[in-house]
């Protein structure tokens, strides 16, 4: 119940208004520094983020708070360094990248390796199908232009030295569908190969998360 309300939490923030650290005038005079802060934290910014949001707000004559701002922010990286939140992270490939309390920090970053994991895992078998899907469509067109050139050489109509240029087009076509279809069934192989990875893979760290 807790990961799915910090999942809940940390998908909220990310929808809100408040993303940039860019604040307006009205926003500056009445701003709750500590929970600014904390919905810094809960997004993975650092203490460093109030810099920027001095400044925007300097811009306005208006002074932050830095002391309530911090107070925020530490608690709102408690709650974005949690395991399940550096999982969902590594699985969008996002690495470790921020100094998460001592207490915290060893399984953010080891579920954050784990979901980065299935991420490299996910990609290597996509790549391999984007091939695959590729050079099914080559065959195809491949088949299309053979059909259409040998339509052509068997034309009363064509010339000579046309005819010839034909028949090497044909054959180069030919050899490369040969290639391509080869090429097919090994790419069918490795994907199954990786999905196969990718499953055992990914049931092996998701019930940790």
């Amino acid at each position: 119940m807790r990961s799915i309300l910090v999942s809940s939490l940390l998908l909220a923030l990310a929808l809100s208004g408040c993303a940039g650290s860019s604040m307006g005038k009205a926003e500056c005079q009445t701003a709750d520094w500590k929970a600014v802060g904390y919905e810094d934290g809960a997004k993975g910014y650092g203490a460093d983020r109030f810099g920027k949001r001095r400044k925007a707000c300097a811009e306005h004559g208006v002074a932050a708070n830095f002391d309530a701002y911090r107070a925020g922010q530490a608690e709102g990286i408690v709650v974005y360094c949690q395991p399940r939140n550096g999982y969902q992270l590594g699985t969008r490939g996002y690495r470790y990248a921020i100094d998460c309390p001592t207490h915290l920090a060893g399984t953010f970053q080891t579920a954050n390796n784990d979901g980065f994991g299935l991420y490299e895992r996910r990609v290597a078998r996509d790549n391999i199908g984007k091939q695959l899907r590729y050079n099914q469509q080559r065959t195809k067109q491949i088949e299309h232009l053979i059909a259409r050139k040998t339509a052509k050489l068997v034309s009363p109509r064509v010339r000579p030295d046309h005819r010839m240029s034909l028949v090497v087009e044909l054959k180069q076509l030919g050899e490369e569908k040969v290639q391509v279809e080869q090429s097919i069934s090994q790419l069918e192989n490795d994907y199954a190969d990786a999905s196969r990875v990718y499953e055992g893979y990914r049931n092996s760290v998701a019930n940790r998360y």
